[in-house]
């Protein structure tokens, strides 16, 4: 059994493209742990045919069961749950979750409004994804970037207590601002 009251769970909302698994990565490197991406656990559960964005929002609750069964089975003192556009009834079932269970939660919106880095980081994707497939990422196109996913990521909410981390600075400043949350 773990000692969750020692544990930190850093949950990560945002857009695709918006750094949450790089941000993971590199944290990983300063504060070990273990991650948790929401698009490989969605990869999991269906067939590549069906990864589709309806189908996504579908299996909110079996994702949110899922991170739920991967926090409670890791003894790491890091948690690094990347949730995307996890709707909001899904994120407060989890973070009430994670509060109830005593772990130390830590809600960070990850965002970049530049459309120009947004643009990079996409073709950046296609062509790692080109090289070698990865299930914890998904090409997604700007069109349906700044439409439909946009449409349905449900904003975060005042109550929810999200840190907002603007991933448009350069990598090593976001690495050290949440550093400096996870510190604090």
């Amino acid at each position: 059994m773990n000692c969750n009251a020692k544990q930190t769970v850093v949950i990560f909302s945002g857009l695709p493209y918006s750094g949450k698994t790089v941000i993971i990565q590199k944290l990983l490197e300063r504060f070990p742990g273990q991650p948790i991406y929401v698009d490989g656990l969605f990869r999991n559960m269906v067939p590549e045919e069906d990864v589709c964005l309806d189908r996504w929002l579908e299996e909110g609750r079996r994702l949110v069961d899922g991170m739920i069964e991967n926090i409670s089975h890791t003894d790491a003192s890091f948690i690094y749950v990347e949730v995307g556009i996890m709707q909001m009834k899904h994120r407060k079932r989890l973070m009430d979750w994670i509060r109830d269970g005593n772990y130390h939660l830590l809600p960070i919106l990850l965002r970049c409004d530049s459309r120009h880095s947004v643009q990079k980081r996409q073709t950046a994707r296609e062509e790692q994804i080109k090289i070698r497939p990865d299930n914890l990422k998904i090409a997604i196109g700007l069109d349906e970037l700044y439409g439909p996913i946009s449409e349905a990521f449900d904003e975060i909410m005042e109550w929810e207590k999200y840190h907002i981390i603007d991933t448009d600075k350069p990598i090593e400043e976001n690495i050290d601002e949440i550093c400096s949350l996870i510190s604090h």
